[in-house]
């Protein structure tokens, strides 16, 4: 940092400029390119210290803001006036869709030309399929990261491609034969991240070509989609620094799919989304933290029905997620230092912790505490207080639990207060009801709560505004759950209205951190 002057550090104690404006121009210039286009461009107008920066610093020239609406005159301005080194450059949509010579004349501008991050999002369904741009193989020297998107790329284009800098390759939507793409990835002998996802609406889904499995010996981050793993194919892979592997939409077989896995000792994040073709899987890994798997149907593949985390002496998080109807058999023999678990669904036709045994609602024996979950999300078809009891039974150390429900059925009576719940009395802060309809059983169960939670901080109640939500009803919700005689008293109660679907989003705040 430079040093600040006599006269500076006067400015600043009579109220001058403040202390960002006081940093040195490439320590702004880096603050500025952090920033989308249109957000960079207009800290111009923050003072006559700004003015100059933005031109200068490195180029960040995204659609995220001002390239989503403007026309093409202004970005060639841009491209013609700048005076600082090119960072990224994503081309709009537009452009790529109907004027492949502006397109062109960008990509060769002198402002590009120690061009970092190129993004090229294609339309897709256009035919025929647009081939990836020549120009564009002009940055090998420079570029360290490259998305491409719906386009095609041809023998000539792979034979070209070489970037012996490039650390993320992600093509999604791509036509690229095995050939091509074994000679791409040969001209990348230092990438570490990579994302291969073909086109959705191909059937039937296309191999992963064996050329894909071969250079592991840098990757650390991969994900692959929208395509089958032919056994002999996964038998060959081994990933020895792989931390990080997505499967979506993926056709692989139970032994493919655990032997994949066994070839990846650093994985430590693993993320399921809609595969088929295994009906059991089985995490048995000394390294995975986090483990996220969701679940589709499907009428012509093999479903998952069993999960078992036979041993896993890392996993934090563990957020399996399936349709109301799935039900699957549940089994953690050895996690001991879970966190998170999310989101277990009472439909769930049987469910092992330990050597406790829940079959539909209801314990069988509770023998087994997991007393290192901290973090709970139940999907419950029906508000159980039962099963949410003995829950907790399970999990004593509690300290947030989310439930989304749909009906309200169970009639609910008060828990004897002779026995004593120690994650009620010692450890649950935040509740979270979503779907909540203020009546019936769903009242008493946020009733229950209110009375018997001693430690409880927050109780948020997410309600459909066409059930309720008004003043007048919040008012009287209020007087039904007795408030004032609330285990806790400093315990928030809020009403929310809040119309995300996606219940992950629930936990994600507690996910982040770990």
């Amino acid at each position: 940092m430079g040093v600040v002057t006599r006269a500076q550090a006067k400015r600043m104690r009579s109220g001058g400029p403040d202390l960002v404006s006081l940093l040195p121009d490439e320590v702004l210039g880096s603050i500025i390119t952090l920033l989308d286009t249109k957000e960079g461009a207009r800290t111009q107008i923050l003072s006559s210290r700004w003015r100059p920066l933005w031109r200068s610093a490195p180029l960040n020239l995204a659609p995220d803001g001002l390239l989503g609406s403007i026309d093409e005159d202004v970005v060639s301005r841009i491209l013609t006036e700048h005076r600082g080194v090119a960072r990224r450059f994503k081309a709009p949509p537009h452009i790529l869709d109907g004027d492949p010579i502006t397109l062109d004349r960008w990509l060769r501008s002198p402002a590009l030309n120690n061009l970092q991050e190129l993004r090229l999002y294609f339309p897709p369904f256009a035919l025929p399929i647009p081939p990836i741009p020549h120009c564009a193989m002009r940055f090998s020297s420079t570029l360290r990261v490259a998305h491409f998107s719906c386009c095609q790329f041809t023998v000539d284009a792979a034979h070209r491609l070489h970037f012996p800098n490039l650390q993320l390759l992600s093509l999604l939507s791509v036509s690229i034969s095995d050939d091509c793409l074994h000679t791409v990835l040969a001209g990348c002998p230092a990438l570490d991240k990579f994302q291969l996802v073909y086109c959705y609406y191909i059937k039937p889904k296309p191999p992963m070509p064996p050329s894909t499995l071969r250079f592991s010996s840098t990757l650390c981050v991969a994900t692959f989609g929208h395509c089958q793993f032919p056994d002999a194919a996964a038998i060959q892979i081994h990933f020895p620094n792989l931390q990080q592997l997505e499967l979506r939409m993926v056709i692989i077989s139970e032994s493919s799919l655990h032997a994949m896995l066994s070839s990846c000792p650093a994985l430590n994040s693993l993320m399921l989304m809609c595969n088929f073709g295994f009906r059991k899987f089985m995490i048995n890994s000394l390294k995975l933290k986090r483990v996220e798997m969701f679940f589709g149907c499907s009428d012509t593949e093999i479903e998952l029905e069993e999960l078992i985390v036979v041993n896993a002496p890392c996993l934090e998080i563990l957020h399996q997620r399936a349709p109301y109807e799935a039900s699957i058999r549940i089994s953690i023999v050895s996690a001991p230092k879970l966190k998170i678990l999310a989101r277990l669904n009472d439909n769930t036709s049987r469910l092992e912790l330990g050597t406790t045994i829940f079959e539909g609602p209801y314990a069988i024996r509770v023998a087994t505490t997991m007393c290192s979950v901290k973090v709970l999300a139940l999907k419950l078809h029906y508000l159980s207080l039962h099963m949410t009891i003995n829950f907790m039974k399970c999990f004593p150390c509690l300290e947030k639990l989310y439930i989304k429900t749909r009906i309200s059925t169970e009639n609910v009576e008060l828990h004897n207060s002779l026995d004593r719940n120690e994650c009620l009395d010692f450890h649950l802060k935040k509740l979270r009801i979503r779907h909540y309809s203020g009546k019936g059983s769903h009242l008493a169960f946020a009733k229950f709560f209110v009375l018997n939670a001693s430690v409880l901080e927050s109780l948020v109640l997410i309600v459909d505004p066409k059930m309720g939500g008004s003043d007048s009803w919040i008012e009287n919700q209020r007087r039904q759950l007795q408030l004032e005689k609330r285990a806790s008293i400093g315990c928030e109660i809020k009403f929310s209205s809040d119309n995300d679907s996606s219940y992950h989003s629930d936990i994600q705040e507690f996910s982040d951190p770990f």
